[in-house]
């Protein structure tokens, strides 16, 4: 009797054992393990030599919060062999170094393997030295969009890539710079995706036909099998915008779902995030 009873303690605890390896493990993968999101978007004015134009969307890294290592972003990014990189802020928390953190091991890492812009995040303004980061962002090669336009040309055709600077509304008033055609495809990258209606509620001539937006951490836990986060910042509870493809007034948005935690550590059902967007021609 008593070993039977020994017996059948030590099975509940092996029981409890097991479940408690199967959650670190669960939850180290949420929080490390990168899910590489393989996305395509049409536009009817995407000129075809432009067709499968392949776009990394870098987001929300939070250095030195950043899921899995440097070096193993870097290489996914670096395998996806993309024309361009995007990266729509929240490089860094408002809590980093700037002096000590990864910024530039990053930046150097991502503008080696093409092209790549930014714009700022809530988090670069927080942190205090946006100045300095803007200034390490370049020297090491990254473009900073803030209310900037980058005309991007590849195989005679021009592709508009506009950076919003956090905190300003979209207006095409902030971009006198340059005179866009109508026809030019114009991608908008603005860390916040709850301001959706307003990238898109201007006319046709002016309105973005694709925009990149991080911000929501794709709300931060995701309930199983509905694809709806819990809460995220600026939008509360069960946030409308968190991650993937959305569409509204002829404008598609692409929201990533981060690459690092910031005030809540962990993730739930809602591994790092890393879309890979190829655009193609409507035909």
């Amino acid at each position: 009797m008593i070993v039977a009873k020994k017996a059948k303690r030590n099975k509940k605890l092996g029981f409890v054992i097991v479940g408690m390896l199967v959650c670190i493990a669960y939850c180290f993968a949420q929080n490390n393990w990168i899910e590489i999101d393989y996305l395509k978007i049409e536009l009817n004015n995407l000129p075809l030599e432009l067709s499968g134009l392949k776009i990394a969307h870098v987001s929300d890294v939070h250095l030195p919060k950043n899921a899995s290592t440097l070096e193993k972003l870097i290489e996914k990014v670096n395998r996806q062999n993309p024309d361009i990189i995007v990266i729509t802020g929240d490089i860094i928390d408002r809590s980093t170094d700037i002096t000590t953190s990864e910024l530039a091991r990053l930046a150097k890492g991502l503008s080696r393997i093409t092209t790549t812009f930014t714009v700022t995040g809530n988090h670069e303004f927080d942190n205090g030295h946006v100045g300095e980061w803007k200034r390490v962002l370049t020297r090491n090669g990254v473009i900073v969009l803030d209310n900037k336009i980058y005309i991007y040309e590849k195989n005679g055709e021009s592709v508009a890539f506009i950076g919003l600077q956090d905190g300003y509304e979209y207006c095409p008033g902030n971009f006198k710079d340059i005179h866009l055609t109508e026809n030019m495809p114009r991608i908008l990258l603005a860390h916040r995706p709850e301001l959706f209606e307003t990238y898109s509620s201007h006319s046709n001539s002016i309105n973005p036909h694709l925009v990149f937006s991080g911000h929501a951490h794709g709300g931060q836990f995701r309930i199983p099998f509905t694809g709806q986060g819990i809460i995220a910042p600026d939008q509360g509870f069960f946030p409308k915008y968190t991650s993937g493809i959305y569409f509204s007034n002829s404008v598609y948005m692409v929201v990533s779902r981060g690459l690092g935690n910031s005030i809540i550590p962990i993730r739930i059902n809602n591994r790092p995030h890393l879309p890979i967007v190829e655009l193609r021609r409507l035909n």
